[in-house]
């Protein structure tokens, strides 16, 4: 059975859901999260429907999301070949990021022999169905040591205890609503607990996923600007560079829009409003020893992140991107553009590079009809599962 339709299956106890039913649960879910965030007590997990609609909507979707992250960090070659690794995931819920590895690994992304997971949660129901999954999941030939530890993630206790695991790579996933909105924890502290982890561990990784909303990312991208800065850290991806982020400065924000095969028993949810064709979300992926995804391209030319859709207008088509520290305003003449030109297949998020360009002003250039434009790097997730209902 394929994970996506084993959370199905725990969610509803081997009994057959309705379409309206997996509906109402999945909306329910949604609203929950995207406006209720400060409503929502503590135990929310305890809650049977919110916990149903959590597991077969949000978990593949957090897992799907961390696999992307995780697949682009591990196509370095510094990365690729690490033979073990000890995983920190702060605030893992009911979705533990080990089992995304599972999947790199059956797919030979992630190569370790061995691998150290500790999950850290407040919610003992979420933490019950976290090892559940684990326990499931968990290719039989992958040598893996886990647990799951009770607390709370906002409580500088917490941090303190996590010292002595000495993690390679600490995640943050969907969590610093729950550490800044709910507790007295401020960046400035934040950034004091990480520090500890950073000592002598030049191959540290620090994930930070949150939502695509711009309160969200914005506050990510403080946070990320705060972290280069006061500890030395440097973007691996989606950043180029470590110069302050260009979103910020344009009162803008920056958010991942990536291609993946939901699970089948999502596909209706369009119709009800639901975007279920693309992951939505922002991160960062911060590390000690300065590579970069740039790193893997072998590129010459200039380097450069989209980070919006190919707009089409009148004459011309265009984008922006991050380039160098600012956000920059792209475009190509129609009369330039080819038949087949990579520059209209490039999407959001992609990475591309050019050989040319003409300044139009200082945040707007012209790709001319010389350039070569190539796409490095562009994301699509690929995840299949088998139809054993309806």
């Amino acid at each position: 059975m394929h994970d996506f339709d084993f959370f199905l299956k725990i969610a509803f106890k081997n009994k057959i859901p309705s379409k309206q039913q997996l509906k109402n649960l999945i909306l329910k879910t949604s609203n929950f999260f995207t406006f209720l965030e400060n409503r929502r007590p503590v135990d929310y997990m305890k809650d049977p429907d919110f916990l149903r609609g959590y597991l077969i909507y949000f978990v593949p979707v957090n897992l799907s999301k961390l696999y992307s992250i995780f697949k682009e960090l591990f196509s370095h070659p510094t990365v690729f070949h690490k033979k073990d690794i000890k995983i920190v995931d702060v605030g893992c819920g009911p979705s533990p990021a080990i089992v995304s590895f599972f999947k790199l690994w059956q797919n030979n992304i992630v190569t370790s022999k061995y691998i150290r997971y500790t999950g850290i949660e407040q919610e003992e129901n979420a933490i019950k169905i976290g090892e559940e999954i684990v326990k499931k999941l968990k290719p039989e030939t992958l040598s893996i040591k886990y647990d799951f530890l009770r607390a709370d993630i906002s409580n500088r206790k917490t941090y303190i205890g996590l010292k002595e695991l000495k993690p390679d790579i600490m995640i943050f996933s969907n969590s610093l609503g729950e550490i800044f909105d709910r507790s007295a924890m401020t960046q400035q502290d934040f950034i004091n607990f990480i520090k500890p982890f950073t000592y002598k561990n030049e191959e540290f990784t620090l994930v930070i996923v949150e939502p695509a909303t711009k309160k969200g990312t914005s506050r990510l991208h403080r946070l990320r600007d705060a972290l280069i800065t006061e500890l030395g850290l440097h973007p691996y991806s989606p950043c180029l560079n470590s110069l302050p982020c260009s979103a910020l400065k344009e009162d803008n924000w920056c958010y991942e829009e990536r291609r993946w095969n939901p699970p089948w028993y999502l596909s209706f949810l369009s119709s009800v409003g639901l975007q279920i064709n693309y992951l939505k979300f922002s991160y960062i992926v911060l590390r000690k020893d300065g590579i970069n995804i740039k790193d893997i391209f072998h590129s010459k030319d200039i380097v450069v992140k989209s980070t919006s859709h190919l707009l089409n207008e009148k004459g011309k088509s265009r984008l922006w991107a991050c380039w160098n520290g600012n956000l920059v305003d792209m475009e190509k003449l129609k009369r330039d553009t080819k038949k087949d030109d990579l520059w209209l297949k490039i999407e959001k998020g992609s990475y591309f590079s050019i050989d040319k360009y003409i300044t139009l002003s200082e945040r707007k250039v012209r790709i001319p009809a010389n350039a070569s434009v190539k796409i490095l790097y562009k994301f699509f997730i690929i995840i299949l599962w088998i139809t054993w209902w309806f």
